[in-house]
This record gives C-alpha cells, sequence and structure tokens, in this order.
C-alpha cells in the first residue's frame, strides 16, 4: 500500500486492519480516546462519496467509556426536550424543512375567512362604491374609454362611455366591443371628472384589479391638469412624474383593499415559489394566483355589477 497522507498510511473503506477503528466504530464499541490522542492518528480512512479522511486508531489509544449516571440520563432527556421545543414546527411538533402542510391549511382557512369578512364589511358599508373602467389597451399609456361607479346596492352613480381623445385599437375593441364610432359624441374624461368626484367623495371605493384601475385614473388626471396647470416638478429618472394635483386628486379619495386579491385569497389557487428557501416564512413561499372576474361582461357597469356578486358569494360561503 503506496497510499500515504500526513506521513501516514491511507485505506479504503473495508480494507483496514481489524485494530484501527474511527470514532464512530470506538464509540459502538464502548470506548473513548484518552486525553491527548485524538491528534495521534495511526492511520487514515478514505471515504466516499465526500473525498476525505478518517482518522483511525488503536484500543491502546482508548478507554472504557464509563455509564452514564441517572442524573445525566436525566439532564441529556431535559435537553433533548428543550432543544425539540425550540425546533419543533409549532403546528405539528415535528422536525422538517419547508413548510408544513397542517400550516399551509390553516393558512388558507385563515385567509379564506378573513377574505369572506371584509366582502361582508363591503356589502355592510352603505357609503362603499365599485368603480369599474374600460380602456384602450393593458400598456401603461392606455386610455379610459368607459367608466362606472355602482353602489353595494346596485344603484348607478355614474356610467358613461368617455372619449379618449385617440384611437381605440381593433384588439381592445374585440374585448368591449367599444368603439371609435361609439365615443366620437361621449363626453371627455375631463368633462366627466366633476361628476365622478361627486360619485367618489366620502366613499370607500372598491376596485377589481385596483392598481391598473387607479393607474388609468391616473393617467387620465395627469392629462386633465396638465393641460391647465404647469407641472413644475423635476423629471425622475429622466421621466416627468404625474403631476401633483392628480397625486392629490387620488389620495382625497379612500380607496378598499384591491377585490382581485380578495377573492384570489377566498378561492385558495396556492401557487409555490420553488425558488425561494425552506427557512422563509410561508406566505412568502408562494402566493395565491389571480382568479379572473366570473360573469365578467367586459362592460364597465356590468363588470361592477359582476364584482357585487363575486362579494355576495364570498360572504355567503363564511
Amino acid at each position: 500500500m503506496a497510499a500515504t497522507y500526513r506521513d501516514l498510511p491511507v485505506y479504503n473503506t473495508g480494507s483496514a486492519p481489524a485494530h484501527l477503528m474511527t470514532r464512530a466504530q470506538l464509540r459502538d464499541a464502548g470506548r473513548r480516546l484518552r486525553p491527548g490522542q485524538k491528534a495521534r492518528p495511526q492511520a487514515w480512512l478514505y471515504c466516499m462519496p465526500r473525498h476525505h479522511h478518517a482518522p483511525l486508531y488503536t484500543l491502546e489509544q482508548t478507554s472504557m467509556q464509563p455509564a452514564p449516571s441517572p442524573a445525566q440520563l436525566a439532564a441529556l432527556a431535559a435537553g433533548r426536550q428543550t432543544w425539540w421545543k425550540q425546533h419543533a414546527c409549532p403546528h405539528c411538533n415535528e422536525i422538517h424543512k419547508g413548510w408544513c402542510e397542517r400550516e399551509w391549511m390553516e393558512m388558507l382557512h385563515k385567509d379564506r375567512e378573513a377574505a369572506a369578512a371584509w366582502a361582508r364589511q363591503v356589502l355592510d358599508d352603505p357609503a362603499t362604491v365599485i368603480l369599474d373602467t374600460e380602456t384602450t389597451g393593458l400598456h401603461d399609456g392606455a386610455r379610459i374609454v368607459e367608466i362606472a361607479v355602482l353602489g353595494v346596492d346596485g344603484s348607478v352613480l355614474l356610467d358613461s362611455l368617455v372619449n379618449p381623445g385617440e384611437p381605440i385599437p381593433a384588439e381592445a375593441t374585440g374585448v368591449h366591443g367599444i368603439t371609435d364610432g361609439a365615443v366620437e359624441t361621449a363626453p371627455s374624461f375631463s368633462d366627466l371628472l366633476v361628476p365622478l368626484t361627486e360619485a367618489l367623495h366620502g366613499r370607500n371605493v372598491v376596485i377589481y384589479n385596483r392598481e391598473f384601475d387607479k393607474r388609468r385614473l391616473a393617467i387620465e388626471l395627469h392629462h386633465h391638469y396638465s393641460a391647465r396647470y404647469v407641472n413644475l416638478e423635476k423629471p425622475r429618472h429622466g421621466r416627468r412624474r404625474i403631476h401633483p394635483a392628480a397625486r392629490a386628486w387620488l389620495a382625497a379619495h379612500t380607496w378598499a383593499h384591491c377585490a382581485m386579491e380578495a377573492y384570489a385569497e377566498w378561492c385558495g389557487d396556492w401557487t409555490w415559489d420553488y425558488e425561494s428557501r425552506g427557512d422563509e416564512p410561508l406566505y412568502r413561499q408562494g402566493s395565491y394566483r389571480w382568479q379572473r372576474l366570473p360573469a365578467a361582461g367586459h362592460r364597465a357597469a356590468d363588470d361592477c355589477r359582476a364584482v357585487i356578486k363575486v362579494l355576495k358569494e364570498m360572504v355567503g360561503s363564511a
């Protein structure tokens, strides 16, 4: 045997002499190394697949392992119990990596109940209104071609086509059916700003896909105020920010939680993010899949009624 490591012979697994043992083998035999012998191995064992060398010792370097006393056994059991309490899952009392199925089910149940409670609060509040828009597309600069505001009781506070001041793409017309001819004589957003403000003033505004519709309102408000007042704010990242009067208008109204997010939590269609770390909180290891608005007709007033129907469905299951 020519292989050596640190000037000591190296054995492959199964080829070491019987009188040479690893520390694990010594422990199984009830032996322990005497003080100072740990740094004096007699040979090495080459281990696969980690490609490391385990030290080998002789029995002459060891002494008998004394039997633990009852006090030591009790202290060991108490230490193990303490460690278990610190590391075990609080939901299933087991040691595991990543998410716990019981924790996941409890989270789905709590989120569904919270979404249903939110829907009940919305329907019970007479100051709540539902807003929806139809636009020239889904891009960032899309303009509004129809807007509607309905009370939770179904009363119509505002329902009007809007002249966007630009052609409506055929793709958008194919979705909501609104053509350039339909909006040719319709009022502009500026013409509807006063009745829209009156419809939303002092009310709790619920929107399905809130961020999209709020962005559309911000674009329309920016065009409205930019045509009347100079924007003195400095550009940010090379782009001029939305007009401060538009931001003030949006901030003056109360925007409720996004109805689409609440409905997604109520449906409970959870999608795992397999790139997340297992030690992260469960709610960071995935998200709820967004749901299409059921029975959406892609007309503003009809979609408002569809939102009210969804809210009633959520409340009915609570």
